[in-house]
């Protein structure tokens, strides 16, 4: 996934979503911990006062998306701080192949509805029906992340498809991020 670059974080304080994203471009891929030692010296907290570092950091953790082990000393994500990544990746990269989603919830189960639609326009799916959503980036095949967290899988279907006969339409529809 792309992320802000470092000197974008250098140029002032860097905000607690800065250093959630910066903790995650440090991570190996599917490795979702990390010493805090480390993650002190990649992401430039230098020019700004520490403690405000550390209290970002204990602030991620009290918003539910990191977890720290004081003993070992390091970070680990949790499920919800995995969404906030992906949400906030800036990651465009495609494969050719679509993603679709579709989805029946049921009326007493309305805030979760709003927070999924929310949560998978950050991600990048766009609608093509009342009940229809696509994406082409790679990124929205961890749509599951988001599923599991509100507990609506029963209600979703989820589908990669590498034809479609509506090709045309969803390239328009995506026109101006797949020109970049």
């Amino acid at each position: 996934m792309k992320f802000q670059t470092k000197q974008k974080i250098k140029k002032g304080f860097a905000t607690a979503i800065d250093v959630l994203i910066e903790a995650s471009r440090l991570l190996d891929e599917g490795l979702y911990f990390i010493s805090m030692e480390k993650l002190k010296r990649e992401t430039y907290y230098q020019q700004g006062d520490p403690r405000r570092y550390r209290n970002q950091i204990y602030g991620l953790e009290r918003s539910g998306y990191i977890k720290i082990n004081h003993k070992k000393q390091s970070i680990e994500f949790t499920t919800k701080g995995r969404i906030k990544i992906l949400e906030n990746s800036t990651d465009k990269t495609t494969d050719g192949k679509w993603r679709f989603l579709s989805w029946d919830i049921p009326e007493d189960l309305s805030i979760k509805r709003r927070q999924f639609c929310r949560s998978i326009r950050r991600v990048g799916y766009k609608q093509v029906q009342k009940s229809l959503w696509a994406s082409p980036f790679i990124k929205a095949d961890e749509i599951y992340l988001i599923i599991d967290e509100l507990s609506i899988r029963k209600y979703v279907s989820f589908i990669v498809a590498e034809r479609t006969d509506i090709e045309n339409h969803l390239k328009n529809l995506f026109k101006s991020e797949l020109s970049r």
